[in-house]
Parts: structure tokens; sequence; C-alpha cells
């Protein structure tokens, strides 16, 4: 799926790359200050916002 943003992809997608969206939403780092989703990698969010606490 190469690295779109969350935002990007679309719904009937997900099911379909469950293993990769696992891997890109466990333990987070960031927040997207657009949409709220979360992700451990900046490059996946529109908006990336670090979560305070976490080491990049």
């Amino acid at each position: 799926m190469g690295h779109k943003t969350l935002c990007e992809w679309r719904r009937n997608e997900i099911p379909f790359e469950l293993k990769a969206l696992r891997k890109i939403v466990k333990k987070p780092k960031f927040v997207c200050g657009k949409c709220a989703r979360s992700a451990n990698d900046k490059q996946y969010l529109c908006q990336p916002l670090r979560l305070k606490g976490k080491e990049e």
C-alpha cells in the first residue's frame, strides 16, 4: 500500500490491509491534528503532532 496517509485510505481498503494497519497504529507516537488518527510514524498522518511522553 505504499506510504499513503491514513486519511487517504479508502474505507473498502481497510479490511484487506489490516496487517499493515496493525503495524502503523501499534504503539502510536503521533496523532493527526486534522483527523485525530494515530500512528507510530509521522509519515502516515496529514498533520502529525507528537504525543507527549513518547520518544521518536
